[in-house]
């Protein structure tokens, strides 16, 4: 027996520093990227991985490229992404919203059940820090700050605090480098197939959940992806998968930037769908205030946010009590308003 039991300590021992070896192995892989080269690096997931240490160690390396970034768009009052003014007749931002959120939920909901029991709804999980970044976050900033006045690295560090990587990956526009779907080039394809301005918000929900096979996170975030893949290029307005999608926005002409409502609804609704209301209103509000200082008001893109924000809560909601197979008391699904040249 006691032969037993000392080989059994013996055993618990060996595993346990297998696995502090392991970690040891991770953590210094993940400094090993952090600290590669001058310039922080381009990095592109090519797959689905819901924890990936070294596009972390990407993430923290690119986030110092911020501040510069910034701070010359206040100084030149321009933004990449900013598309020049060439309309021939006045323009006015719509002050009402472009959609029914209710009835959109409805068109949703149909969708839904349309599809079960062949496919049934899930909430999915969400990408997360690698444990090795979680543990960088507390004290990184002076790591990069000694690497910087020693002049092994270009940018000075920006102040991280414990965000959630999505969050940040939204905020930044990079969740198409960073939080890989893997369904993001099948979508796009069944995009490029079809008419140009034909394709509604619900009729891409339906493509990416299934594609998704109903899981709503990744369903949300494929679409984020691929409206979002490259936000602050110039000239993005003309990329033939914008062609594509129908005109959102509830302005006097169809002259508005229908880029940025597509994508930014779906990562409020992305959002929405993992945080409470009050948390992800206030994420979308702060995101309009910061685009009001850096390109100016628009009215329109802020009810937009803070209609993905609402509806990717009730997808929660509707998700949690099992209401999605049940029908709306008010089942109409006609969400587009009309554009009433406010």
């Amino acid at each position: 027996m006691r032969l037993r039991a000392a080989a059994a300590v013996l055993a618990v021992l060996i595993l346990a520093s297998c696995g502090t070896t392991r970690t040891a192995s991770r953590n210094r892989a993940f400094l090993e990227r952090l600290e590669s080269g001058y310039r922080s690096e381009h990095y592109q997931q090519d797959s689905l991985l819901l924890v990936d240490p070294v596009g972390d160690a990407c993430i923290i390396r690119k986030l110092d490229t911020i501040p510069v970034k910034i701070f010359s768009s206040l100084v030149n009052s321009s933004l990449p992404q900013a598309e020049k003014d060439d309309r021939q007749e006045p323009f006015r931002i719509g002050k009402t919203p472009p959609f029914d959120n209710d009835r959109l939920l409805n068109k949703c909901r149909e969708i839904m059940r349309r599809h079960y029991p062949d496919i049934v709804p899930t909430f999915g999980e969400e990408h997360k820090w690698s444990p090795e970044a979680r543990q960088y976050i507390v004290y990184g900033y002076w790591h990069r700050l000694w690497r910087r006045l020693s002049g092994k690295q270009q940018d000075y560090p920006c102040p991280m605090f414990l965000h959630s990587k999505l969050l940040v990956c939204l905020a930044c526009g990079w969740t198409a480098r960073y939080c890989v779907t893997d369904r993001e080039q099948a979508l796009e394809a069944w995009i490029l197939d079809r008419p140009d301005r034909s394709i509604q918000i619900d009729q891409l929900f339906e493509e990416s959940y299934i594609l998704n096979q109903g899981n709503i996170y990744l369903t949300f975030l494929t679409c984020e992806n691929v409206l979002a893949g490259m936000p602050h290029r110039e000239d993005r307005g003309n990329d033939p998968l914008q062609r594509k999608l129908a005109y959102i926005r509830n302005d006097s002409t169809e002259a508005g930037d229908n880029y940025g409502a597509w994508y930014h609804f779906f990562g409020a609704a992305l959002y929405g769908f993992l945080r409470s209301d009050f948390v992800s209103l206030l994420v979308t509000d702060i995101e309009s205030l910061g685009s009001f200082f850096m390109e100016g008001a628009d009215r329109q893109e802020t009810l937009i946010n803070r209609s993905g924000a609402l509806i990717g809560y009730e997808f929660f909601r509707m998700l949690e009590w099992g209401t999605w197979w049940v029908p709306s008391r008010n089942s109409s699904t006609d969400y587009m308003l009309p554009n009433v040249g406010n």
